[in-house]
């Protein structure tokens, strides 16, 4: 049997959210005795400058026929009408709900974006390729209920939610251990953030929380690269790591007492889960958490994305260590099975297979 991966980027260099579970894919699928390839834009042919029509016209063009298609957001817009017995587009974040929403007309200045990307990303990449992707696949998965919810605002299609996963070695370690062999002070309260320093993320929000706490908080940043808009200045007297291998990433979050995650839009948001697995408590926007984790939280939700929400929660966690251990001692374990990758393969198999 064949089977065909279509992805923006190559998932054995770029290791984001996506890239994780097309990893995740291409295992189980060969699991299942599924000869797979997959294609991306950097293997693909560059036809014209929209970068998603490339990778889907590549596999449209060539004489092969597949089994089985999975298509990720945008990847798939050339494709149709392929050359295969069954496509499943999975969806992991939606341009039509990202621009509009999370980011509107307003914010392009703070965002760094122009008003001409505003309207590619919102109406091209949104409303007629999202749209077209949609309606073109014989089944749709996303990666959340809130994604489903935003889906089926401009479908009338069935959407299947088949959470991410967050893979077994994010689990509780040694604090003490990891931090002397980081040189970490062992009694110092560590705060964490993990993602891009940019709008999106919420880096603008990062920076001034750790203006007001850096004399009590000895501050950690985890950068990663991607994303749409351009750079904010990086915080330049703290921890910082860049480009942490995926394998790695279990003892920087060990390293840490809790995450602070202001990003204004998220599909699922892995960070969140991969944090609370580790068993560390995470501040976050109640606008960015789907359902499915609202309750792993502990109030640790602000209704408004500032810095000043952001220390009143602070605060509590640094009163209070028996939340800490809570996390640790609970939450960690809770997180690990409800977000399993077993859970996952028999939901995603059911769909693929």
């Amino acid at each position: 049997m064949q089977a065909l991966i279509l992805n923006m980027e190559d998932p054995l260099m770029f290791k984001g959210g996506t890239e994780r579970v097309v990893l995740g894919v291409i295992d189980l699928l060969s699991q299942e005795g599924y000869r797979v390839e997959v294609i991306h834009k950097e293997n693909s042919q560059k036809l014209g400058g929209f970068a998603p029509y490339w990778v889907g016209r590549q596999a449209h063009l060539s004489e092969k026929v597949w089994d089985l298609a999975v298509v990720n957001n945008l990847a798939g817009v050339g494709f149709f009408p392929g050359r295969t017995k069954k496509t499943v587009a999975i969806f992991h974040g939606l341009y039509m709900d990202f621009f509009g929403n999370a980011i509107k007309e307003e914010d392009l200045p703070k965002a760094g974006m122009n008003y001409w990307e505003y309207l590619v990303n919102r109406y091209l990449n949104g409303y007629i390729a999202e749209a077209f992707v949609l309606n073109s696949a014989d089944r749709v998965v996303a990666v959340s209920q809130s994604l489903k919810e935003a889906i089926k605002k401009h479908t009338d299609r069935d959407v299947i939610v088949i959470h991410n996963p967050v893979d077994p070695s994010f689990r509780p370690m040694d604090k003490g251990r990891l931090r002397e062999m980081y040189n970490i002070p062992k009694d110092a309260l560590v705060g964490l953030f993990v993602g891009r320093n940019d709008y999106t993320k919420g880096y603008d929000v990062f920076r001034e929380i750790v203006r007001y706490t850096y004399k009590d908080i000895l501050w950690v940043q985890v950068l990663s690269g991607g994303g749409l808009a351009s750079s904010i200045p990086l915080m330049k007297d703290i921890i910082t790591f860049r480009g942490v291998p995926f394998e790695e990433m279990p003892i920087i979050y060990n390293l840490a007492d809790f995450l602070v995650f202001p990003s204004r839009y998220e599909g699922f948001g892995l960070t969140i889960v991969e944090a609370l697995a580790c068993g560390i408590p995470v501040i976050t926007s109640k606008s960015v958490v789907s359902e499915e984790i609202i309750d792993l939280l502990n109030g640790f939700l602000i209704e408004e994305l500032s810095a000043e929400e952001f220390l009143k929660q602070i605060e509590v966690i640094k009163k209070y260590k028996v939340i800490r251990d809570h996390y640790r001692e609970y939450i960690s374990k809770e997180v690990r099975r409800r977000f399993s990758i077993e859970l996952w393969k028999e939901r995603m198999r059911e769909v693929l297979v």
